[in-house]
């Protein structure tokens, strides 16, 4: 992969070689992921639609997934170790703790860890290995000044000022904007 900008669905396609339920997977979970989110900070309006949406892929979709099935019993415990990484980085970003805002910005978003592990069930080690940083680049492309800033109550280090754009922050869990960066061939 070269070092350009390209929708999610493209990229995830690249790295989990084109298995299309995998691909597929990665999307409901990170949409399911981005609905709790929005639920829980209350940052964003959302729809009923939306909800009901969320609990549809949760409840249906995702258990019939192809991928899912197949790997469930390696999925669900990276699912369930990621869902309360980010539980307890919402409980951690609110403490005003210096300290507990940078255990937060780690901890907020393992679906990337996920991710990784989907690309060792389709190629194996090899394969994840050549591709785990890129992935991580990718999705984790927030930088720790800037997640810092968008904290209320919790003054950037001065070794780390935060950039200009800073913004109140809008925890995603997964990223849904049309393009990022891939950083690995």
């Amino acid at each position: 992969m070269s070092e350009q900008a390209i929708p999610e669905r493209q990229f995830l396609s690249q790295v989990l070689q084109q298995n299309e339920p995998a691909v597929s997977f990665c999307e409901q979970i990170f949409g399911i992921s981005q609905t709790l989110d929005d639920i829980v900070d209350g940052d964003k309006s959302i729809t009923q639609g939306a909800i009901i949406h969320a609990f549809w892929q949760a409840l249906i979709e995702l258990p019939a997934n192809p991928f899912y099935r197949a790997n469930e019993m390696f999925l669900r415990p990276l699912l369930a170790q990621s869902l309360q990484d980010w539980t307890d980085s919402t409980v951690l970003e609110r403490t005003q703790d210096e300290h507990d805002a940078s255990l937060a910005f780690v901890l907020r978003d393992q679906l990337t860890g996920v991710v990784v592990q989907c690309a060792y069930l389709i190629g194996g080690a090899q394969w994840m290995r050549q591709v785990s940083t890129a992935i991580r680049r990718y999705f984790h492309d927030e930088k720790l000044a800037d997640y810092r800033a968008s904290l209320p109550g919790v003054e950037p280090e001065p070794s780390e000022p935060a950039s200009p754009a800073a913004q109140p922050r809008s925890k995603p869990t997964a990223k849904k904007s049309s393009t990022k960066a891939s950083a690995q061939s």
